[in-house]
Formats: structure tokens, sequence, C-alpha cells
């Protein structure tokens, strides 16, 4: 117990980095991926990664000794369902598209978890936020111009583009209820609820339609849970930490990984327009971590 207490001071004190950390694993998350076969449907991914998660979170509460039910259990049940459908519209971009676009258009959710936060939280925007938000908004326009992605023979449906805005929606409107949820919840409850909302509602389609992983398939499904697990868990201390909308300016930094996958394990092309995007993405997340470090 008191280990635990240790560990969970020494990640409180990370600040921004939590959420550096947890860019870099979500990063990885998506990898496992798109390195599945298509045979194995969607829902049935989500489904594995909450179970493994599930498994973990309430090992963890158990130890912790505390309430695995939590206090706002209304809004936990919505983090669950936010985060439910977030992943589903995320697992299905990254599996129709370049990881590199995929990763840019989920990207898009910081500026409406601004309008988010603002509405339901009455969080302030800073003058430097805003043009961080700003800096980085524009440089994922620039990798999204019909011209850009001719011009590196990508070819996206329209429907595929539209449920990765979905599940941009979706994440930012669960990264505000994780923000609230904060101030009166222990983190790993927060956690908790997400793969619990997950695997209750997805197992009847799991039951009804089963396909069963090969040894490979099965390696890389872990691999979703662990990544996605620790993602998660240093997500919500960020969060914890940190202002929503200040948070989800460095988690920009999951753009940069997503496009070092791609290339490295699925060829993708990255071009001069592609890099300038790419570029201004990281110009914002630097100005948002150079106002995190002036103010502390």
């Amino acid at each position: 117990m008191r280990n635990i207490a240790e560990i969970e001071k020494k990640f409180n004190s990370l600040n921004k980095y939590n959420l550096v950390f947890a860019s870099f694993f979500f990063s990885l998350m998506t990898l496992c991926v798109k390195n599945i076969d298509k045979r194995i449907p969607i829902y049935e991914l989500v489904f594995f990664r909450s179970l493994l998660s599930l498994i973990i979170t309430i090992f963890i509460i158990k130890l912790k000794k505390i309430n695995p039910l939590g206090k706002n259990r209304p809004l936990l049940i919505l983090r669950g369902v936010l985060g439910t459908l977030a992943l589903i519209c995320i697992f299905y971009a990254i599996r129709n598209m370049p990881l590199s676009i995929s990763t840019v258009i989920q990207y898009t959710y910081p500026i409406l978890i601004s309008i988010f936060a603002g509405l339901f939280i009455n969080e302030k925007i800073t003058r430097n936020l805003l043009f961080a938000l700003v800096i980085g908004w524009i440089g994922i326009l620039v990798i999204l111009n019909p011209t850009q992605l001719s011009n590196i023979k990508v070819n996206i449906e329209s429907h595929s583009i539209f449920i990765a805005f979905i599940g941009s929606i979706c994440t930012a409107l669960a990264y505000v209820t994780v923000k609230k949820l904060s101030y009166t919840e222990d983190v790993y409850v927060i956690i908790e609820y997400f793969p619990l909302v997950s695997f209750i509602t997805l197992m009847p389609f799991v039951v009804i339609n089963w396909v069963t992983p090969n040894g490979n398939e099965l390696l890389w499904i872990i691999g979703i849970g662990l990544f996605t697990q620790l993602g998660q868990t240093f997500l919500t201390i960020g969060l914890k930490n940190l202002p929503a909308s200040e948070a989800a300016t460095i988690n920009y930094l999951q753009v940069v990984f997503g496009s070092i996958w791609g290339i490295l394990f699925f060829r993708e092309i990255i071009n001069v327009n592609f890099l300038l995007g790419a570029s201004l993405v990281l110009l914002g997340t630097i100005i948002s971590t150079t106002k995190i470090i002036k103010s502390t």
C-alpha cells in the first residue's frame, strides 16, 4: 500500500510529462491495432482491451482498499460510455486509414476540449494557450488538405473520416468528464469505469459474433490492453494536475509518434507538407509546455 502511494506521488510530480508518456503509450496502442488482421471485429478488440484493463485496475483498487463504485456514478458511467464510443471510432479509423492520417484526425479534439471545458467546467482559455491551439489546428489542416492527400496517394472514404471525427468529439467530451471527476474521485476509480462500461456493453456482440484470434493476434491484443492501460493511467493523472485544454495541447505529441510508427512499420509517405503540418503541431506543444514551466 505504501509502495503504491509512493509511486502515485512520483507520478503526480511529473506534471506535463505524464501527458507525454500518455501520448507515447497511446501511440503504441495504435501500432498494435494496425497490426491486427481485419477478420477480428473492432468491437472484439475493444472488448479484449477492456477486459485486460479492468483486471489490472480492479487489482490496484483492491490493493488501495478504496470504494470501486465511486461517488459520482452517473458521471462515471457517462465517462465510460464516451470512452467506449471514442475507442470504437478510433480503432475503426486506425484500421481504415494510414496511421499518420488517422492520428491527425483524432487530434482535432483539443480545440473541442477548449469549447467543452468552457461550457461544462468553466475553464478559462489564456491568450498563450489559444495561440498554441490555433497553431496546432493549422498544422492539422495542412496535413488534411485534399491536395496533400492526393500528393501522398492516399484515398480515404468519407464515412471513415466522419467516424474518425465522431471519435474526436467523444474523446474531447471524455477528457472534460475525466477532468471534472478528478476533483472528487480516485484516479483508478475513474479508469475502472471506462473498461467496465465497455466490457458490459460489448459482451453480447462478442459472444454472438465470436472470432478466435490466433497466437500472433493475441500478442497484439495483449499489447493493446497493456499500452492503453498505461496511457490511460498517465492521462488521468495528468488531467488531474493540469487544465484540460492545456493538457490536450501537450497530447498533440501523439501525432508525431503516430507519424514515426507509420513511416517505420507501414511505409507511409511523409512529404514536405506533412512535415510542415507536424512541425506546427509540435510548435503548439512547445508553446504550451513553456507556459506550464513558467507557471510552476
